[in-house]
């Protein structure tokens, strides 16, 4: 009779790495398997039934784990027995009068639903209809969050003003966030311009008289004039489309053009509005230097934070701090000084100020090798639905006119 101890090696029928990780999470793992030398193959008898692979600590005549020849090991039921009460903890009896429990064999819901997500997100991201999805979720996203301001500024929870600077201020981040979501499609960015497309008609058809919505209205001007729609918004979203069809997401250009016109002008009238008392700019005393300040911080920190987001997900090369440092300071101190001057008059802060802060960024900043490649495709590309957009437009505003007359 052949030694208890004995071993064999033999061949698993399917490894772990082909099983996936769909197997991995069965159960709790097995001890590492051992290595067994051939020479104690000849002691196990053929018989042995397959049901009893184990992992032997034995190592007498083998080879070392650490050679990487690991093998499962054949062990006999004796073997098997005592490897499984090494591996698992005794179990307790249960006390006196104390009531059994049956083992649940239901999955958690939590559980369920944790493992189904991401292969609902593999399965979104490997959909031919990816940039669709992202296309509606965004419009639909921003609807809600307008008018969200539009209900808290109808009720008094938030001031006109602050409520519309909200608006400025997050709408073109969040919008700039969701480049991220789609694909590498060429024709992405012009599906991406869709959605302040939308909102660009939707402001015109507002501003014209051709839609009523006076929640939009209120949240949006200052003064609660509808015409005011066709005057910053509008320019607010047309900079949008124009961010994301000629600079999209491998270009820093755009990122640094949306934080200065969001994250800078929009933070420096609400702050200067509230602490910029009594200390008026010498060369425009409508300006303050509070709000300077914060134009200055909130431009330079939404841009370093969006460069920094696309840049650590592969969108183009990351840029030395040192680099990123000095350039951005540069370029958030002229769209400062751009904003500052008394020439809204004429141009509007949303024009002038992510104008000048794209240029200076394809002067000072190393374009990427990315951004390059597809500058003169894209805009191609964007020729045919941007015209397309503006004839609508054109058409609508000849409408309106018509009507009114």
């Amino acid at each position: 009779m052949a030694p208890a101890a004995a071993a064999t090696l033999v061949t698993p029928t399917h490894s772990v790495a082909a099983a996936g990780w769909r197997m991995a999470r069965r159960g709790p793992a097995l001890p590492a398997p051992a290595c067994v030398s051939p020479a104690a193959a000849s002691h196990v008898p053929q018989s042995a039934s397959a049901s009893t692979y184990v992992a032997t600590t034995s190592s007498a005549g083998g080879v070392g784990c650490a050679a990487g020849k690991c093998r499962l090991a054949h062990a006999t039921p004796l073997a098997l027995g005592r490897t499984l009460s090494q591996a698992q903890p005794p179990l307790r009896s249960p006390q006196p009068g104390a009531p059994r429990r049956r083992p649940s064999t239901t999955a958690s819901p939590t559980a369920t639903t944790v493992g189904a997500l991401p292969e609902f997100v593999d399965a979104l991201a490997a959909s031919p209809y990816r940039d669709y999805y992202v296309l509606t979720g965004a419009a639909i996203g921003a609807v809600v969050w307008v008018k969200l301001f539009d209900y808290l500024a109808a009720n008094g929870t938030l001031e006109q003003k602050l409520s519309r600077k909200l608006v400025h201020t997050t709408t073109g981040p969040i919008f700039v966030v969701t480049w991220a979501l789609f694909s590498a499609n060429p024709m992405a960015r012009v599906l991406a311009a869709v959605v302040p497309m939308l909102n660009f008609m939707r402001l015109f058809a507002v501003g014209t008289g051709l839609l009523s919505d006076p929640g939009l209205v209120n949240s949006v001007s200052r003064s609660g004039d509808r015409t005011e729609l066709l005057k910053g918004p509008l320019f607010y979203v047309v900079t949008l489309v124009a961010a994301t069809v000629l600079c999209w997401r491998d270009n820093p250009a755009g990122l640094i053009a949306v934080s200065m016109m969001c994250g800078g002008d929009g933070l420096a009238d609400i702050v200067g509005r509230r602490l910029g008392r009594g200390n008026p700019l010498p060369y425009n005393t409508q300006k303050s230097v509070a709000g300077s300040v914060a134009m200055l911080v909130g431009g330079y920190g939404m841009a370093y934070g969006l460069i920094s987001l696309f840049c650590g997900l592969g969108f183009f090369t990351c840029y030395p701090p040192a680099t990123l440092f000095g350039c951005l300071g540069a370029i958030a101190a002229a769209a400062t000084v751009v904003e500052s001057l008394p020439i809204n008059k004429w141009v509007d802060d949303n024009v002038s100020v992510p104008v000048v802060a794209a240029a200076l960024s394809l002067v000072l900043l190393p374009q990427p090798v990315e951004a390059a490649a597809g500058v003169v495709a894209s805009a191609a590309a964007a020729v045919v639905p941007v015209a397309a957009a503006g004839v609508a437009v054109a058409a609508a505003a000849a409408g309106s006119i018509s009507l009114s007359m």
